[in-house]
């Protein structure tokens, strides 16, 4: 499967919690609050069990959509640390509401091809291929591209670069609910989705 990067940092916020904490005040909490965004979720509560066997800090993890993480933060709801996409750290570091130096490259998320379980997998050994399985597909569905920082607004931007979004634009369906979009495809209603590959669950019909 080809994976198209997508940055993801992690930042401390400048709430008055967070910036008054010393790190050894921090490992002696008993409860760290991070808020992050769904594409990496499944990674953040691996690392969370992690750090509370280690070091014993329990973590609170609340996931939200990107949208709404952003409208979490910019409501000064208090978070001990903020895990996002680059766009919405970029946004918040403008709006002077977490700390720049803080900011720390986590990891990377790409984007990825889901189908009908059992049905043939489309060919995306290369860019060329997989641009041929996009116009070969009856239907695609991805994500709504108006809603900032998520993964919709990057697959629009990679099928733009890719010199194909006019001709696929006949084929393009757009729905915001991943969990909606994901079950067309499921059922065999598109050909096939696109969504950051840590957003394609194992099993429920998809492959």
């Amino acid at each position: 499967m080809r994976r198209f990067g997508r940055t993801v940092l992690i930042a401390a916020t400048l709430m008055s919690l967070m910036h008054a904490m010393s790190l050894t005040r921090l490992a002696a909490a008993e409860e760290i609050r991070v808020l992050s965004v769904g594409a990496v979720q499944n990674a953040v509560r691996a690392l969370a069990a992690q750090l509370a066997k280690e070091s014993g800090p329990q973590v609170v993890l609340t996931v939200a959509s990107p949208v709404m993480a952003l409208q979490k933060i910019k409501a000064g709801e208090v978070f001990d640390a903020l895990i996002a996409s680059e766009g919405t750290m970029d946004e918040l570091d403008r709006d002077g509401i977490v700390n720049p130096e803080s900011r720390v490259r986590l990891a990377s998320t790409g984007l990825g091809v889901a189908v009908r379980a059992g049905a043939p997998a489309p060919d995306v050994s290369t860019p060329e291929a997989f641009k041929q399985a996009l116009l070969g597909a009856r239907s695609i569905v991805y994500g709504d591209p108006t809603l900032r920082h998520q993964s919709g607004e990057k697959t629009e931007k990679v099928l733009a670069q890719a010199g194909i979004l006019d001709a696929l634009k006949p084929k393009l369906r757009v729905v915001a609910g991943q969990a909606a979009s994901q079950e067309m495809v499921a059922k065999g209603e598109v050909d096939m989705g696109l969504y950051n590959v840590s957003e394609i669950p194992e099993g429920k019909g998809l492959q």
